[in-house]
């Protein structure tokens, strides 16, 4: 089990310890990679607000070679761990679940904002870009934008 830091509550890390990873073929969500048993991996915990437990999002690599979620919601409370692959074995239904052994929390987003937390002790040395999300984009901006640049794009071309 992994020592409590002051940034995450004994209660999550007690969640977080041994989560199961709530799928039967492991693999990263970004390049495809299968996991096994063991391997070192990145996963994205959240639990909303009023619910009593966390749920595991997706899980990447664990070499770190993808980036880190960095939109982060209100009114969810949201970890980038990192970790292992483990099993955790059901001898009376005879199933097996895949589970996230020795957590390590990277960053960390209160339920009260959209702000986030990288950990000073973090066992990656990247940190996630593009912290602060804006004001979603009114559909109209974006079309407009898309126009500009297809519209500046074929005038390029009739040239």
């Amino acid at each position: 089990m992994t020592r409590p830091t002051s940034n995450t509550p004994p209660e999550d890390l007690h969640q977080l310890t041994r989560i199961s990873l709530d799928t039967h073929h492991p693999a990263c969500q970004v390049c495809g990679q299968p996991f096994h048993e063991g391997d070192d991996i990145t996963a994205y915990a959240y639990r909303a607000a009023g619910e009593p437990a966390y749920a595991i999002g997706y899980i990447m690599c664990g070499s770190d070679i993808h980036e880190h979620p960095t939109v982060f919601t209100r009114g969810v409370r949201e970890y980038v761990l990192t970790g292992h692959i483990g099993t955790c074995a059901d001898v009376r239904t005879q199933s097996m679940a895949y589970i996230l052994l020795g957590p390590e929390a990277v960053v960390t987003s209160p339920t009260t904002s959209r702000e986030l937390h990288v950990h000073p002790d973090t066992p990656t040395e990247r940190l996630p870009t593009d912290t602060q999300q804006e004001k979603p984009t009114s559909l109209l901006t974006a079309i407009r934008e898309h126009t500009h640049s297809v519209g500046s794009a074929l005038q390029a071309r009739s040239e």
